[in-house]
């Protein structure tokens, strides 16, 4: 996989910020999917790396669903994510 275009990075971005009105705020597990979702923007935002966001989302249990999700944003940005769409309707809980 390669490292992602800038128009990539901010199509996805965009994708993002606009599902973000319909996903449902909190998991059953109580996981704050926004939050989620917020570091995900943050990351492609801020063009951040694996420091940047160990930094920002220290290794605590509370922040470690909004960790996880902000290094799924990073593999994104450098072709390595499972995933081709972070903002794939099917992977978010909608309301």
């Amino acid at each position: 996989m390669k490292k992602r275009t800038k128009e990539e990075i901010e199509q996805q971005i965009a994708k993002l910020k606009e599902l973000r009105p319909r996903v449902r705020p909190c998991s059953a597990f109580g996981d704050d999917n926004l939050a989620k979702l917020d570091a995900q923007v943050k990351v492609l935002e801020e063009n951040m790396d694996s420091d940047d966001i160990f930094n920002e989302w220290p290794q605590e249990e509370g922040d470690m669903m909004i960790r996880m999700a902000a290094d799924e944003a990073c593999n994104w940005l450098v072709g390595e994510s499972e995933y081709e769409d972070l903002a794939d309707e099917e992977e978010w809980p909608l309301l």
